[in-house]
């Protein structure tokens, strides 16, 4: 019975991945072929003149290298190629190391400062596309912005990493508030250092450096000694440079994809003792999760604030809790966990899947918003990683019962 239920849902996993990257291929892809559009308007009209924000450029080198090595099909491969080329010729600071925060549409640099959480994804991008096709230009390039971090903006006192530089990476205390970081106290905060854990672990799975290797062990303490609230185990968010907590709402996206990720940091990581200590916290924050972060309606919600629940629920929490909560089943072997993701799979089918157009909404069908289906923050980053999640997860439980 569950052989057959994984073979269904493996099914519509490699559906789903291709519809949305045909989406992505047909609406984003400029007529020249050789870019992407930084924004897809509601309508589906191309933005000519939108900005490329480097959390776009970045994930679209992920996302298309990654499907190309679960799914083999070389339009795949070709489409990393063109997100690639683009990244390396425009996105990097060739005098002063990292990568542009954001360019304009002819890709010249509209915003130069370091943001270290559009760092830690162009070193997972660079790091997946060496892994995939083995471009040493890649490899390098993520060495150098992952030496840049370390040098500039790693925190040697108290540890950790700070969220925004100039652009030749001088530091400044104030002015370390963002889109993403709505206190300008915080000069460190969660969601940058969950990136950088993954952006961390990707690297190092390409590229044995002991430093790295000692960094990312480090970087695991962190995320459990100073992030994780080990009362409730959720993540607490927005830390003074002291890690004192600035707020102390709850992420149940962040959390749930934070519980997987930092499990794939230990396996990566190839420490035994580490392994052990994480799995159990592991368990623990996709518990609280299922617990408490359910949406009325369904699905995972947004956020926990001293209001209560909110009313918000998007597309990348329904993602990532696909992910943790099948993650969570494999630790467990609880029946609920993989009921959760019947449910979640459910509501993306009917809020988030465009069934006319393809790709997904950012927000919920029957929230009727008139969102971008494409801008530097909503990318095929969390929903693409979904599928070949699941995929390789499902193979992998296959070829074991073979053997």
């Amino acid at each position: 019975m569950l052989e057959q239920r994984f073979e269904s849902l493996k099914d519509s996993m490699v559906g789903g991945a291709n519809n949305l990257l045909d989406f992505w291929e047909k609406y984003d892809l400029e007529p020249e072929g050789n870019a992407f559009y930084g924004v897809v308007d509601a309508n589906l009209k191309q933005q000519v003149d939108g900005k490329k924000l480097l959390v776009l450029g970045s994930r679209l080198v992920w996302t298309f290298s990654a499907a190309y090595r679960v799914l083999g099909n070389e339009k795949y491969k070709a489409l990393a190629k063109k997100a690639y080329d683009y990244f390396l010729t425009y996105y990097i600071d060739k005098d002063f190391g990292g990568a542009y925060w954001e360019l304009n549409a002819d890709g010249s640099v509209n915003d130069s400062k370091k943001r270290t959480y559009g760092e830690a994804f162009a070193i997972y991008g660079l790091s997946e596309y060496y892994r995939v096709f083995g471009d040493q230009k890649a490899l390098d390039a993520a060495i150098s912005i992952y030496q840049c971090l370390e040098k500039y903006v790693y925190d040697t006192e108290n540890k950790g990493y700070f969220e925004i530089l100039e652009r030749g990476w001088k530091y400044d205390a104030v002015g370390q508030g963002s889109k993403i970081n709505p206190h300008e106290a915080a000069c460190k905060t969660m969601n940058t250092h969950l990136h950088l854990l993954e952006a961390y672990t990707s690297l190092y799975r390409v590229w044995k450096d002991d430093g790295l290797k000692n960094k990312l062990r480090e970087h695991i303490d962190v995320m459990i000694d100073k992030i994780i609230d080990h009362n409730i185990w959720h993540y607490k968010m927005f830390f003074d440079r002291s890690w004192n907590s600035i707020i102390p709402n709850v992420s149940y996206g962040h959390d749930i994809e934070g519980s997987w990720l930092i499990l794939e940091a230990a396996e990566v990581l190839g420490d035994k003792e580490v392994l052990e200590y994480v799995e159990p916290i592991s368990k623990k924050m996709a518990e609280a999760v299922f617990s408490e972060g359910w949406h009325r309606k369904g699905g995972i919600v947004t956020e926990l604030d001293s209001n209560g629940p909110s009313e918000r629920r998007t597309w990348w929490e329904q993602a990532e809790g696909i992910v943790g909560f099948f993650n969570a089943w494999e630790l467990t072997g609880e029946d609920k966990y993989l009921g959760g993701v019947d449910k979640i799979l459910s509501l993306i089918d009917m809020e988030f899947v465009d069934h006319v157009h393809g790709g997904w909404y950012a927000n919920p069908i029957s929230d009727k918003s008139n969102t971008d289906r494409v801008d530097g923050w909503i990318c095929p980053y969390h929903n693409t990683r979904m599928y070949l999640e699941i995929i390789e997860r499902i193979r992998k439980i296959e070829k074991t019962q073979i053997l």
